[in-house]
């Protein structure tokens, strides 16, 4: 008997300790994910149209939350710190700080291990290292779905889309990645919908599928109505009015394209309403309006380090008119 009440004691007091160890573990967690959630979500400091002014807001969120982060959020804010190097075109820049990435991550750092292989991609693909691209696409996919992180296994998906060698192989990767995005009820994973269905209107438009293109435009356009996004709503009212001009639809690219300069107070600072305002008013046979649209365009794209090395003709055709 007393040796089955030592028994007894001796569970009950393992049974008390496991529940412990797990009350210890359960509030380390919830410890962690408060100081998580009082950090600066890193995708919000984003301005991909200025990566120089974006990286300064990254070191200098870098620099405060030293001896506060844990080390996945460390390595996932220097992961897009090289990513402002490789839209500056400064690849070896950009590899070097994911080669330091990488040598720190560790079972701890899922999230961080996802982008490095996503931002080591888009580096490859952006310096137009293809096969690279899609091997490392591939390992952000496979790591990301290993960690049921849906989110950014869709943008390894949209990745893929991207730097697919035929078009062919470009709408199956858009295709999957759209289907993935619909099913979701997680805001970050649905937004993706927009953002295959701008991507696929282009792939049908480099085909020459200009009716098809437009299609998807309309359909892109609609979806950022419904979910409320303005800036996005724009840019595919804008890809509207390009297709609807290289369908011969003169007027009514240039009323769409008119409309947006309007709402804008006559202002683009992209450069790129600009070039199609040139483009139209060539079009309509006025030559100095065009030359005074293509003047502001070009001074602007012309300090796009990718559009002048990856479509000179492009520009040069922009500067010409602006002369």
């Amino acid at each position: 008997m007393r040796v089955l009440l030592v028994a007894i004691c001796i569970i009950i007091i393992g049974c008390h300790s496991d529940s412990k160890d797990q009350e210890v573990r359960n509030q380390d967690q919830k410890n962690k994910d408060e100081k998580v959630n009082t950090l600066t979500e890193i995708n919000s400091l984003w301005n991909y149209s200025d990566p120089v002014s974006t990286r300064d807001k990254f070191k200098k969120l870098l620099t405060e939350v030293q001896g506060e982060a844990d080390l996945d959020y460390i390595l996932q804010l220097k992961t897009q710190i090289a990513r402002t190097h490789s839209l500056k075109s400064e690849f070896n820049e950009a590899h070097k700080i994911l080669d330091e990435v990488n040598s720190k991550i560790n079972s701890d750092t899922k999230i961080a291990k996802i982008r490095y292989f996503l931002e080591r991609g888009r580096t490859y693909n952006s310096s137009n290292d293809k096969d690279n691209a899609l091997k490392t696409f591939k390992e952000a996919l496979r790591v990301a779905n290993e960690n049921n992180h849906l989110a950014y296994g869709v943008d390894a998906i949209h990745m893929l889309a991207i730097a697919a060698p035929t078009f062919n192989e470009k709408l199956k990767w858009t295709e999957e990645g759209q289907a993935l995005a619909a099913k979701s009820n997680d805001p970050k994973v649905n937004r993706w919908v927009g953002v295959f269905l701008n991507n696929a209107g282009w792939d049908l438009f480099s085909e020459k599928r200009y009716q098809e293109a437009l299609n998807k435009f309309i359909e892109c356009k609609s979806y950022y109505e419904k979910v409320d996004d303005n800036k996005r709503f724009d840019i595919a009212r804008w890809s509207i009015s390009k297709t609807h001009r290289f369908l011969g639809n003169t007027d009514k690219a240039f009323e769409i394209m008119n409309s947006l300069l309007t709402e804008n107070n006559g202002e683009d600072p992209s450069g790129y309403t600009f070039e199609e305002m040139g483009e139209l008013y060539l079009l309509k046979g006025d030559k100095e309006k065009a030359k005074s649209f293509f003047s502001k365009a070009y001074s602007i794209l012309s300090k796009d380090q990718w559009l002048m090395t990856n479509e000179p003709e492009r520009m040069e055709r922009m500067k010409s008119f602006a002369e």
